[in-house]
């Protein structure tokens, strides 16, 4: 039996029933959410300081074990870095699934002041650690540091959480019955409850097997609701047996006993390269508003993924040994994870509201430009970095190794201004806006009007501005004997939102008026640039056309009337003109 090539709209007494179990959902997401950053908010100005008090630091696994070490500069004696477990505290045994949390209550026990740590190392050996807790107080920099770095991360994985359930009630509450945008918003609601400030809960209260779960839900669906964008069928046909195949590709993804790095970087290649049934679909769709809404789709899926990848390869990079990050490193891997997770709904987002569709180009060519050049720059200062430090320490000596940090840092900027002029010039030349589109119709219009009759001018140039500003409707008429007669129009036409008149050094020729953008949205600055600029040498390139077959008009019937009477008096049937 074959999976179905399609997937049908859901019927009404299934989708009250579906619309339910997503609103339990939604407000078990958030409710974790909300309790996860309160916790975050508690865990940063209470347990990691009173742990970091005692020279202590500690690391928190995916499958949620507690893991200590001693931080690196701090008073505990002996140092034990490497990440280690937990077995007592002043010599009283430690649960084994004992939480950041009971181990901060531990240390700063009044009853009971730690004295001393014993650490399990990772080749079985057991060390007392001796701490106390320092009495001198965290410096002004260091305190400020600590808050940048945590307020980035909440601020971050906040707004990423957000974006994730406004996308998914969206999706739910306007399109209940239709079942591509029901396994969406399931898979958005599962992943805003698993996402950090949630991926810290599970992780520190040792609720791992949460985001095992979870992560294999939101795997499953969101491979379904990709390949079915947006209009339910299976593009290539062969994607539908994802259907059954794509449980067993999400259970190895999720479960524990397979490398955490394996499964997040192949999880996240295989949705990325499943972009591409997106711009398969936007090839075979035609011009409008459905392909806009494509383009806009694949640009939130694939920029979102890539962003989760590049964290995920870092995260790989670095390695497991968290007492060898530096804090920008771990910084860095966070907030590029939450900014893919930000993205790809906000992309869906614009779909669905129609906001700006007609932008897309510009925004991604832009996104695209951007995202080259700091590529660029980067590779740039990574190749001199080693070898500025190299030249530099066999010059003036390895003290000096800062004036290589400078001088592969001057490299990188000096290639970012070029860099930056040829890429986004190309993109702009690529990828151009309203009053690019128009800019050579002035100088079409100067020899149409020579040449071609009002109602064919008017036609043309509704065309190019449909192409440019994308109107719903577009009606351009001319003034004759006091009333207005529509020689063009383009759309159907409704309600007039923008109307241009076109006056010239004589008078009022006509006018243009528009419907609003057919996404719905207002004309930007641009836009209403580009048709004030073009309403002079359109009005005169009419007045000049209406004015030359006029003339010709006249002529054609003197002629006529000519044939007529010399028929009449020849007594034979007049020829034609």
């Amino acid at each position: 039996m074959k999976p179905p090539a399609r997937l049908r709209s859901i019927p009404a007494g299934w989708a009250r029933g579906l619309r339910a179990l997503w609103v339990v959902c939604f407000v078990a997401a958030l409710a974790v959410g909300t309790i996860a950053t309160l916790y975050a908010v508690r865990a940063t100005t209470e347990y990691q300081p009173a742990i970091h008090a005692h020279g202590l630091d500690f690391d928190v696994t995916t499958s949620g074990k507690l893991s200590v070490y001693t931080a690196e500069g701090g008073t505990a004696r002996p140092q034990v870095r490497e990440p280690s477990k937990l077995v007592a505290v002043n010599g009283r045994p430690v649960a084994k699934d004992a939480v950041v949390a009971d181990f901060a209550g531990l240390l700063s026990d009044p009853a009971n002041p730690a004295r001393s740590v014993t650490l399990r190392r990772p080749g079985g050996q057991l060390t007392e650690v001796t701490v106390a807790r320092s009495a001198e107080p965290v410096s002004a920099e260091a305190q400020q540091s600590r808050n940048f770095r945590f307020a980035t991360r909440l601020t971050l994985s906040v707004l990423a959480c957000i974006a994730m359930l406004t996308c998914s009630a969206l999706l739910a509450l306007r399109r209940p019955r239709d079942p591509v945008a029901m396994i969406l918003a399931f898979a958005f609601a599962v992943v805003a409850a698993s996402v950090d400030p949630p991926l810290q809960l599970w992780l520190w209260t040792d609720y791992s097997w949460m985001l095992d779960l979870l992560g294999g839900i939101f795997i499953y669906l969101f491979l379904i609701g990709m390949v079915s964008f947006p209009d339910g069928v299976f593009v290539p046909r062969f994607m539908r047996w994802l259907i059954p195949l794509g449980i067993l590709f999400a259970i190895p993804m999720s479960i524990p006993v397979v490398d955490e790095d394996i499964q997040g970087i192949g999880s996240v290649g295989l949705m990325l390269a499943l972009v591409s049934v997106l711009v398969i679909r936007f090839r075979r769709e035609p011009e409008g508003i459905a392909r806009q809404q494509i383009k806009w789709a694949a640009f939130g899926f694939g920029s979102g993924l890539f962003l989760i990848l590049v964290a995920s390869l870092i995260a790989a990079w670095l390695g497991d040994d968290p007492s060898t990050y530096t804090a920008f490193a771990a910084l860095s891997v966070l907030s590029l994870f939450s900014l893919g997770v930000m993205l790809i709904p906000l992309g869906l987002l614009v779909a669905l509201l129609r906001f700006r569709l007609w932008e897309a180009d510009k925004v991604i060519s832009r996104s695209a430009a951007y995202a080259l050049v700091t590529m660029i720059v980067g590779v740039v200062w990574a190749a001199t970095a080693d070898l500025s430090k190299m030249v530099v320490t066999s010059v003036v000596g390895g003290e000096h190794e800062a004036a290589a940090t400078v001088l592969s840092a001057i490299v990188a900027a000096g290639v970012f201004a070029p860099t930056q002029s040829v890429v986004v010039g190309w993109t702009k030349r690529r990828f151009v806006g309203a009053g690019s589109k128009l800019e050579d119709l002035a100088e079409q219009l100067s020899e149409w009007r020579l040449s071609l009759p009002p109602d064919d001018i008017a036609q043309r140039v509704l065309e190019r501005l449909d192409d440019a500003i994308h109107p719903a409707f577009a009606v351009l008429s001319v003034i004759a004997g006091g009333t207005d007669r529509a020689i063009a129009t383009r759309g159907r036409t409704g309600t007039a939102f923008r109307t241009v008149d076109l006056v010239d050094r004589e008078g009022t020729v006509g006018r243009l008026v528009l419907g609003r953008r057919s996404d719905g949205n207002r004309y930007n600055r641009e836009e209403l640039e580009a048709l004030r600029d073009l309403a002079p040498d359109l009005a005169a390139a009419l007045r000049t056309s209406l004015s030359r077959h006029s003339r010709e008009d006249l002529m054609l019937k003197t002629i006529e009337q000519l044939q007529q009477r010399i028929a009449d008096l020849e007594g034979g049937k007049p020829k034609p003109a």
